[in-house]
């Protein structure tokens, strides 16, 4: 009967890893920016990979092949960032 019993074992440490996900979640969001970041450093990154792409990213006059600037991109970028935050809360929470 312990495989049956330990359902309820389960379940209680799911929570409460559920918890400390939610609770480093709410952290990030409140106390470190959410979603917010500078995105200096991708640029600064994006120059030395390929030099027209930082030019245009810099020029106003091509604003249709911009990706960073798409709302597709945007949402990715942005729900990585929380992420990469919220995994560091958890390391530092565990």
């Amino acid at each position: 009967m312990t495989e049956h019993a330990a359902v309820i074992f389960v379940f209680f440490f799911l929570a409460e890893y559920a918890s400390i996900i939610l609770i480093c979640i709410l952290t990030s969001i409140l106390y470190l920016g959410g979603y917010l970041m500078d995105l200096k450093f991708l640029v600064y990154i994006l120059q030395y990979i390929d030099f027209d792409f930082y030019i245009d990213i810099t020029s106003n006059n091509n604003n249709n092949n911009n990706f960073l600037f798409n709302p597709l991109t945007e949402g990715i970028l942005y729900g990585l960032i929380l992420g990469i935050k919220t995994c560091i809360m958890v390391f530092v929470f565990i």
